[in-house]
């Protein structure tokens, strides 16, 4: 070998390492941190799943969308990762970029190439239909205007938000998620005091707060009944809840068991956004609860619960059994 000859080896697991720290960005809602580990591990492994989705997931967060969809495309075509998984993903990505043609396209093919699994058929019929119904719109009507860009008329909205399924909610609510949502602030109040999904409420208060719209809202979650002003609220990912039951949590399982901890905190961020932004009670015994279910997934309890823990385990169990929407 010449003198300025150099072979370069990669230092051992460092894509790991890199996807493990983006993920800890990705958790800390540091999305450029994480695009560049995701970015950097994919120059090592560019076929590794959790990589790719990594990188993916980070450039949908810093609003990149079209990049995203090539890198999702890219892991279609070569097959990484689980294809339906993978789907899931292209379509909300599509979704974020108003793309209806090519979203119709998609769930076209798979009925065709019958790959949609049974549980799966009648969220993309909806999303199919509506997609096909927005596109046929904007075939019918002139050019949108630019000073809103909105991809439909006030009408669909209403009556996606009044009286649609609940995925064609949640297509509809994320799609306003990158649009002014001003013109629509008067139906998404109305929408936070009817019966509706409490993760959909979760959503419609951030895309409020997100875009400042401060006004009192009067709010219906879980059999309460209270106004609230939005320009008090926390983020979602910094609720009194979220953040008392993490520190409890940590020290009580984290160095003993991290799984029994990430599996707690699972639990913990998917209750926090259903609960989101009532103001629970009592979070230390709420911390007792989360670590008796856990440990008696594994097997390591068996005697009844203390009664102080008893009714806060089957509020837990009850929002476990609220299934979330999905594409």
């Amino acid at each position: 070998m010449k003198k300025n000859e150099h072979k370069i080896i990669p230092f051992p697991h460092l894509s790991e390492l890199l996807m493990k720290k983006g993920m800890e960005a990705m958790e800390g809602k540091n999305y450029k941190e994480a695009y560049r580990y995701f970015d950097q591990g994919i120059q090592m492994e560019p076929n590794h799943e959790d990589i790719n989705l990594g990188l993916a997931l980070s450039l949908v967060e810093l609003g990149r969308y079209q990049e995203a969809k090539e890198i999702v495309k890219r892991m279609m075509d070569k097959g990484i990762g689980d294809y339906f998984h993978v789907i899931n993903i292209y379509l909300m990505i599509l979704l974020q970029l108003n793309e209806h043609e090519e979203i119709a396209t998609v769930i076209e093919a798979l009925f065709d190439e019958d790959q949609v699994p049974p549980e799966r058929v009648e969220s993309l019929q909806n999303l199919l239909l509506m997609s096909k119904r927005i596109v046929g719109q904007q075939e019918d009507s002139s050019q949108p205007s630019q000073s809103e860009g909105l991809p439909i008329d006030e009408a669909e909205v209403l009556r996606i938000l009044e009286s649609g399924t609940i995925e064609e909610q949640l297509y509809i609510l994320s799609s306003l998620s990158n649009q002014n949502i001003r013109p629509w602030a008067d139906a998404l109040c109305q929408y936070l005091i009817e019966e509706k999904h409490p993760f959909l409420k979760t959503l419609v208060l951030s895309l409020l707060r997100e875009q400042e719209v401060n006004r009192m809202v009067e709010l219906n979650k879980f059999g309460q009944r209270w106004t609230v002003n939005i320009e008090d609220l926390p983020k979602p990912e910094e609720t009194r809840f979220l953040m008392e039951l993490q520190r409890e949590l940590s020290e009580k399982l984290e160095h003993n068991d991290p799984i029994m901890y990430e599996q707690a905190m699972e639990m913990v961020k998917r209750h926090n956004i259903l609960l989101y932004p009532l103001n629970i009670d009592h979070l230390s015994i709420w911390g007792k609860a989360y670590e008796r279910l856990v440990e008696e997934a594994y097997g390591l309890v068996s005697d009844e619960p203390d009664e102080e823990i008893k009714g806060i385990l089957e509020e837990i169990r009850n929002l476990e059994s609220i299934t979330f929407p999905v594409i």
